[in-house]
């Protein structure tokens, strides 16, 4: 039986699709040092900004409830961005990036400061990550199935209204998805209940009053539920365009405008393309090895595929501003705390 061109190609993984030239590659492997400590910290403030909001909306609730609804939606837009930036941890641990070497406590921390709150683990991820990462673009790419499923690439970006429509149509299908993952962690759920409840309900409780703590609890919850869910589908509609590429490197797309990296892709996950080329350089290094390739090796900056704004297609090129990303990162990455935003 004869297989035909389309079906060969989708049952062989890209090639990666890029070398970085020699005189960098020192840079690139020094980049690869994790910090546990930093990304500690990352999460732990993540954690902070989003109990705050959770308890300061529920005080604007219980206190002045006709003008706290704009505020309480705020609050829990910034829960969901810093869920999302836990959810970007989550992604950090697949890969051992939290500590290269000391696996366990790779997995440990990263289960209980990002993958418990988010309702994953940190095993059944890897598995399905590493698939995305080693089979790329076959059968077998658990994202390549979800572009297709959801039809990402066709996301509407001609206007906010046609793209709000576009994620609202792919919301419910998405999310009947994640329903069938979690089919073999029921207890995923109970696990974020009990997490919210724990270190969030009872600070503010302490702080606040108890049914002020249930409803701050509430917000978290809403926030992780209902507000979370469309986020995340940007963010992963974001990445790839599979249907006109051939490699990792021209499939994948780096989102480095400031929106997408402050709500979309916190934690530099919008530096997709090096996280491609080198899955082992951890978040707080990304922009780092973003910035040295992009001034550095012409290759890199004239062929790597950016969106520099929500409603952009990659390598659409702002006419307001020059890629800021194109100025000299010759310095190693400074071992001070960042929140790589």
């Amino acid at each position: 039986m004869l297989v035909s061109e389309k079906d060969h190609r989708a049952a062989r993984a890209y090639a990666k699709g890029y070398t970085a030239p020699s005189r960098l590659r020192q840079d690139i492997k020094d980049a690869h040092r994790t910090r546990l400590w930093v990304t500690v910290s990352c999460a732990l403030l993540d954690h902070l900004v989003a109990g705050l909001a959770a308890g300061a909306a529920a005080w604007l609730i219980m206190h002045h409830p006709v003008v706290s609804i704009v505020p309480a939606l705020l609050a829990g837009a910034l829960i969901a961005r810093q869920l999302r930036a836990l959810e970007n941890l989550v992604h950090e641990a697949s890969h051992y990036n939290w500590s290269r070497h000391r696996r366990r406590l790779n997995d440990v921390l990263g289960y209980l400061l990002a993958a418990a709150p988010t309702g994953s683990r940190i095993s059944a991820y890897r598995t399905s990550h590493l698939l995305h990462h080693g089979r790329f673009g076959t059968a077998e790419d658990p994202d390549r199935y979800r572009y297709a499923e959801l039809d990402l690439e066709a996301l509407p970006r001609t206007s906010l209204g046609a793209f709000a429509a576009g994620v609202t149509r792919r919301l419910l299908r998405y999310q009947l998805g994640w329903l069938r993952e979690l089919r073999t962690n029921a207890l995923a759920p109970l696990v974020t209940l009990l997490w919210s409840a724990v270190c969030v309900g009872a600070p503010t409780a302490l702080l606040l009053g108890p049914r002020t703590g249930a409803v701050a609890v509430g917000v978290w919850l809403f926030a992780h539920f209902v507000l979370l869910p469309p986020l995340r589908l940007v963010a992963e509609a974001d990445e790839h365009v599979y249907s006109d590429a051939r490699t990792v490197f021209d499939a994948t797309v780096s989102n480095t405008g400031r929106l997408q990296r402050l709500l979309f892709h916190p934690h530099a996950d919008g530096y997709h393309t090096v996280h491609h080329m080198w899955p082992g350089v951890p978040h707080h290094a990304l922009r780092y090895v973003h910035r040295l390739l992009m001034s550095e090796d012409a290759e890199f900056a004239r062929r790597i595929r950016t969106r520099d704004a929500v409603l952009r297609s990659p390598g659409d090129v702002s006419p307001r501003r020059p890629a800021r990303e194109a100025l000299s990162p010759r310095k190693p990455p400074s071992p001070e705390f960042q929140s790589s935003l």
